[in-house]
């Protein structure tokens, strides 16, 4: 069976934390170093990290990826996901995650995968608490909508403008989930992740 892309959106301003916070310290690494240490490669057939940041960039090449520079970051999250886009070939699927989930695992995005490959038709993403997350797995025939996208729009509006092919699988762990956007959210989830180690 053919595989899925994935496209790692790491090219963010982190305009909310006033520095950029892939680069912040996690246990023995960093925000992004953690997540891409966790990132199951071998279930894709390509993983592309959308980056701006020279400093991530380097970080990134230690890793199986594929490198897309975004240099206009700018013009918000539309652009980086368009960019992934062109870059990956998928004819299935393609999963769209954030750098910023230190603590989300492989066992996560298998999970995710394999509901796919048994609903290829549907946007499958995670579901905890009650409320929808990132990463989300796009049917490929959704890319012309997908490069639709403008300024800082994201998935989401894709989602609802087909909300009829959304199939939420549910997880019981918030702490895979939680993003990093404000300082107190960086030190909260480094409170819970020490607290677990």
């Amino acid at each position: 069976m053919a595989k899925l892309d994935a496209v790692i959106l790491a090219a963010g301003l982190s305009q909310r934390m006033g520095r950029n916070k892939l680069l912040l310290p996690f246990g023995e690494s960093t925000v992004i170093g953690r997540f891409l240490t966790n990132f199951p490669y071998g279930l894709f057939a390509q993983v592309i990290v959308v980056i701006a940041d020279q400093a991530v960039e380097e970080i990134a090449r230690s890793f199986p990826v594929q490198i897309c520079r975004n240099e206009h970051p700018e013009e918000g999250k539309s652009s980086s996901i368009r960019l992934g886009l062109e870059a990956g070939e998928s004819q299935r699927g393609i999963l769209f995650s954030v750098a910023d989930q230190p603590l989300l695992t492989g066992a996560t995005i298998m999970k995710l995968v394999e509901v796919f490959r048994n609903n290829p038709s549907r946007i499958v993403l995670p579901k905890v608490g009650g409320t929808s997350a990132s990463p989300v797995i796009f049917p490929a025939d959704l890319r012309i909508d997908l490069q639709k996208l403008q300024g800082d729009e994201g998935g989401r509006k894709v989602i609802q403008n087909h909300f009829e092919r959304k199939l939420a699988v549910d997880f019981s762990s918030p702490d895979e989930f939680y993003d990093i956007d404000t300082d107190d959210n960086y030190q909260d989830i480094l409170r819970r992740w020490k607290k677990s180690h």
